[in-house]
């Protein structure tokens, strides 16, 4: 009898121990989830609030290349173009002697000459990329740490991976891209130095199209570390490996750098519908006419008439990319880094197509015109476009009243455009029209775009790279 009041005793315990674990578990699960949850992080943490890898290493939190796990965000994703890009750059390899790069003093240089210390490190970056802006802040706390290390660091400002978060677009320029960079220094509050890709895109194409990888690279030019993502575990590892560890451990808290709030604007908050093609739209090379001004001049608020206030976003369906015949799609955005607006108080901005053999309609267009004063917003159109030949570019005019309130000026401007039938590679993707056609989880009414993964489908351009975020 004793005996069986026992082993009854045994079992309840057993369960109660069993009950008060499970409870636990779940307690923690929700803490758990937020950390690893899927999509933009930033607008409730910031990119200097975000998860530090730097206080976890020795507890499973640093992943290598190869050995990420299965996240929600991209760099938590082990995919082909992870892997193409580790075969792509072995641990050894190296940049070929023509590679170039503007450096700190916008110099265009051989990338090789930048390698003077015992090691460099280059971190792939632009305004628009999500996974830049998370991963920037570790970037940084790797850097204070290993600072007196003979070690450089460099961020790489590239081209933009998703144009129109945040409301910034593609430069038309080499000047445009560094009144970017200021830009980015004031905004992201970075002490790391900035290398410059050249117009061109050369370093990126090389680097397979990757919107954040890192490398490290010996003073020879060698490759000892890469990484297709920004990740300051992984980095942090690898310069222990090669110097030691330092004397001071930075967490991303310590260096309380800005906060960013999401780059969605809310559909009821939308001054104008916004328009797409249907399926996925293919951006097109373009090119901006006229003579570009210094960086100075570019981002005094001051009125220059020659400065290219707006760019054109020219975009294809797959039908016009592939046959010549289909829809354009022309977005015609105010560059923020500039400072000007559409004055809605003068004639709504108007365009004229003129092109030699196609048959555009409609040819020229105008605006819908706006009750308030002023605004930011893109002025977007669709034409049907009939037998363009690939070899013979269309030329885009618009005419528009630019203003700057604080400076109180309002200028009629004109700008021209060529546009050519060939898909532009490094023109970055746009959420809910090349990123996600259509929308994903609202991402049609994402008035600055969004984040994520896809490719675009390849049409006259070719074979579309995997090196995409």
């Amino acid at each position: 009898m004793k005996r069986s009041m026992l082993q009854s005793l045994c079992r309840f315990a057993t369960l109660i121990a069993f009950v008060l674990i499970s409870g636990a578990l779940q307690a923690q699960a929700p803490q758990d989830q937020t950390q690893d949850a899927p999509g933009f992080r930033q607008g409730s943490r910031g990119a200097g609030q975000g998860r530090s890898d730097q206080g976890r290493l020795g507890q499973g939190r640093g992943q290598g290349a190869g050995q990420a796990s299965q996240g929600g965000r991209p760099r938590d994703r082990v995919r082909p173009r992870d892997t193409e890009f580790n075969e792509k750059f072995p641990i050894g390899s190296e940049l070929p002697e023509d590679l170039q790069v503007y450096n700190v003093d916008r110099e265009l240089v051989p990338v090789n000459r930048i390698f003077k210390s015992k090691y460099t490190v280059i971190v792939g970056g632009c305004l628009t990329c999500p996974e830049f802006r998370n991963s920037y802040p570790e970037i940084e706390a790797v850097a204070r740490d290993f600072k007196n290390r003979d070690i450089d660091f460099y961020f790489l400002y590239q081209s933009l991976t998703h144009p129109e978060n945040w409301g910034f677009v593609q430069p038309s320029s080499i000047e445009d891209r560094f009144a970017q960079v200021d830009h980015a220094k004031e905004l992201l509050q970075t002490k790391i130095p900035w290398l410059t890709d050249p117009i061109d895109n050369q370093l990126k194409t090389y680097f397979v199209l990757t919107p954040n990888s890192q490398f490290v690279f010996d003073q020879s030019g060698k490759v000892v570390h890469r990484n297709s993502w920004g990740r300051g575990s992984s980095l942090r590892e690898s310069l222990e490996t090669l110097v030691g560890k330092p004397e001071t451990l930075t967490t991303v808290e310590a260096l309380n750098l800005p906060r960013f709030e999401r780059h969605l604007t809310p559909k009821s908050k939308m001054l104008l519908e916004r328009v797409s093609v249907e399926g996925k739209a293919i951006p097109l090379r373009v090119e901006s006419g006229g003579k570009s001004n210094p960086v100075a001049a570019l981002r005094s608020n001051d009125f220059n008439p020659s400065n290219r206030y707006v760019k054109l976003r020219p975009e294809a369906d797959q039908r016009l990319i592939e046959t010549g015949t289909g829809t354009l799609y022309l977005g015609f955005r105010q560059d923020p880094v500039l400072g000007a607006s559409w004055n809605n108080l003068a004639s709504p901005p108007e365009y004229k197509i003129v092109a030699e053999d196609a048959t555009v309609s409609p040819a020229t267009g105008q605006a819908k015109r706006l009750e308030v004063e002023s605004d930011d917003e893109p002025r977007e159109f669709l034409v049907n476009v009939k037998d363009w030949n690939a070899d013979e570019p269309i030329t885009v005019k618009i005419q528009y009243f630019a203003c700057n309130k604080e400076k109180g000026w309002c200028k009629s401007v004109g700008q021209e455009f060529t546009v050519w039938l060939d898909e532009d590679e490094s023109a970055g993707m746009v959420n809910g029209r090349s990123h996600f056609p259509g929308g994903r989880g609202g991402a049609r009414q994402r008035g600055q775009g969004g984040m994520g993964a896809g490719a675009r489908p390849s049409g006259r351009g070719g074979q579309r790279p995997s090196g995409r975020q």
